[in-house]
């Protein structure tokens, strides 16, 4: 016979006389479980009887039953004693449980959607049981629940952001009276407590950056998006706003300055398109409430938050990573234009810095910030979410979400300029970014090139293995249908997830489901040399090197903005690569073909290319 939950039973006990004063019988399930800081035997943890959830503070006997037991989401258990209480001026509803008997383990939820007590009898206070004496129990609830309900809602996937319980404000600076403004006096969150488990929130938080308003065109219509993330002494999230939205909070918020901010959708962060490490991120939707911080208000918000690392760390880093560092300006270069073959023009300035790790980076600089650059060399800039590439050596870029801060107000800025007065004129820097050239492996590589006719000639991939060759081609194709596919998030498993109704990607292979999926490609192109043409497919690491972003950044920009994206894809076309290609055998639909993938590529070397060829006209002569 299958576990059966008492449907109900939950709003029951705070509502019936006799179930409130005799709370034990019940089976419930597990949604969360989390150990409150103040006592580790006492664990504080949301349970649900198939239709309502509320917190449950295991206590005594029912707290080493679930540490013995490693009591988790999804168990069943039975309460064999427990008491109410009712906290925060009959706002909040605990069952405080003192022994409980495990019915059942590793169960799937029976009800993803159930409703918050807190929720209904908040709206419904008239079905309130009479209080006895025994609601004054509920300090010690109010103790655990105050403590431990912003870490534990920090890891619940959502199920409902309107249902689910909100932890107390956290003691973060308050806002100061500014002349009777309606500032005074509000309960601050801090934003590290930002999840989508509470309702009544403001937070004051500084614009620490501000992206450009962008224009976003699909199949499904156009729009416009606007990008920021808010900074105050706990972290940063970032906060998106579309279409007539986005207009409207351009105009309200800018970089550096201080807002209040209430009422803005709570979401599962989309860590593919931000370099912030917040589990969430917020919705600017119609009902978003944000004021500014007048005068005084805004002094106990932080400027900006780092965390950098020295310059010759970025060797270690992989490309496309966002990371944060700190340097003095070397050399500028001047300000140039880069063509697609689209015939789209994109304004590009590269600057050299370095640090007292004695390494120097090459950093690249787009659009306006590329014309309008004018920091004098010696400067110090700090960067924000700066972008790791690796070609020919690792360099920066400034991304969408990159900032850049000139001689900042920061400890570490000043103790740099020290450093960098005092031993600059005697220190010789490494740089990370190395110049291509000729060589005996790369004429040896260009010399064991064939063409694409020759290959298919020779039918090669035809052997048990298959059969590797180099070809020097042009792309003249990319298929944008379909190019990358949603897959696991688990490290080492590249495996396609599934959408499941409740919104999470399931992976089989690791039998877990994820809030999102990280994409990767699976490349189609077409490639041609002065002999022929042939279909090639790129996974992920090569297909990202070709069209110089990630799988999750590319269908970002499918799926928000349509121009940007034929603009790059159009980029990659009729651009020539060395190709190193594997040839196999593949039977499809009952026919054998051959099958091309890429096994690596490279931007040709001009220098080793001539050198190449005078070595071979001099062997001529």
């Amino acid at each position: 016979m299958g576990v059966q939950l008492l449907e109900g039973d939950l709003l029951d006990i705070f509502r019936i006389p006799e179930r409130y004063n005799n709370p034990t019988g019940g089976i419930y399930q597990v949604v969360q479980t989390k150990k409150t800081e103040t006592n580790a035997k006492k664990n504080l943890i949301l349970i649900n009887d198939g239709k309502y959830h509320v917190k449950a503070l295991l206590r005594n006997k029912a707290a080493e039953a679930a540490q013995q037991a490693e009591l988790e989401r999804g168990d069943v258990f039975k309460v064999l004693n427990a008491e109410c209480a009712v906290i925060k001026e009959k706002k909040k509803f605990v069952l405080l449980v003192d022994e409980i008997e495990i019915v059942s383990r590793g169960l799937d939820l029976f009800n993803n959607a159930t409703e918050f007590v807190d929720a209904y009898l908040g709206e419904h206070m008239n079905e309130l049981v009479t209080l006895t004496d025994n609601g004054a129990v509920a300090s010690e609830a109010a103790s655990a629940a105050a403590s431990a309900t912003s870490s534990m809602t920090s890891k619940m996937a959502p199920t409902s952001t309107s249902n689910i319980p909100a932890p107390q404000p956290r003691s973060v600076p308050k806002a100061k009276s500014n002349n009777g403004s309606s500032q005074n006096s509000r309960p601050i969150f801090a934003i590290e407590q930002i999840s989508p488990y509470q309702n009544n929130w403001t937070i004051k938080a500084r614009v620490s950056f501000k992206g450009d308003l962008k224009k976003w065109q699909n199949n499904r219509g156009e729009g416009h998006i606007l990008n920021v993330n808010l900074l105050d002494s706990s972290g940063e999230i970032r906060a998106t706003a579309f279409n007539d939205n986005a207009i409207k909070f351009n105009e309200i918020l800018q970089e550096g300055k201080a807002y209040f901010v209430s009422k803005a959708r709570v979401q599962p962060a989309k860590p593919q398109f931000s370099n912030l490490k917040h589990p969430y991120e917020l919705s600017l939707e119609r009902d978003c409430v944000v004021e500014e911080c007048m005068n005084e208000d805004a002094n106990d918000v932080p400027e900006m938050h780092f965390n950098f690392i020295k310059l010759n760390d970025v060797n270690n880093v992989e490309k496309n990573t966002a990371i944060d560092v700190v340097g003095i300006l070397k050399s500028v270069g001047p300000h140039f234009e880069l063509a697609a073959k689209s015939g789209k023009k994109f304004d590009r300035r590269d600057v050299e810095i370095v640090d007292d790790s004695g390494a120097c980076i090459s950093l690249g600089l787009w659009g306006e910030q590329a014309i309008k650059f004018n920091l004098p060399e010696g400067s110090v800039v700090a960067l924000k979410g700066v972008r790791v590439t690796d070609f020919n050596g690792k360099s920066l870029s400034m991304g969408n979400t990159s900032s850049l801060f000139a001689n900042p107000d920061i400890q570490e800025a000043y103790t740099l300029k020290g450093w960098y007065d005092a031993n600059a004129s005697n220190t010789t820097f490494k740089a990370l970014k190395t110049e291509s050239g000729g060589g005996a492996d790369t004429s040896k590589f260009i010399a064991d090139r064939t063409t694409i006719a020759r290959a298919i000639e020779s039918n090669l991939g035809r052997s048990e293995k298959g059969d590797y060759f180099s070809v020097k081609a042009a792309v003249s194709f990319l298929k944008v249908d379909n190019f990358a596919y949603p897959a696991c998030l688990n490290e080492g498993c590249q495996k396609k997830v599934i959408m499941q109704s409740d919104g999470t990607w399931r992976c089989e292979k690791c039998d877990m489901n994820h809030p999102h999926p990280k994409y990767r490609y699976m490349l189609t192109i077409s490639i041609m040399d002065q002999t022929g043409q042939i279909w090639l497919t790129l996974f992920n690491d090569q297909a990202e090197q070709l069209v110089g972003v990630s799988a999750n950044e590319l269908t970002e920009l499918k799926e928000n903005n349509n121009q940007a994206f034929v603009a790059l894809t159009q980029k990659v076309q009729m651009n020539e690569y060395d190709f190193r290609i594997r040839a196999r055998e593949d039977n499809y639909n009952n026919e054998t073909r051959i099958r091309y993938t890429v096994a690596n590529l490279h931007d040709l070397r001009w220098k080793a290319e001539a050198d190449f060829l005078a070595a071979e006209l001099l062997k001529a002569l």
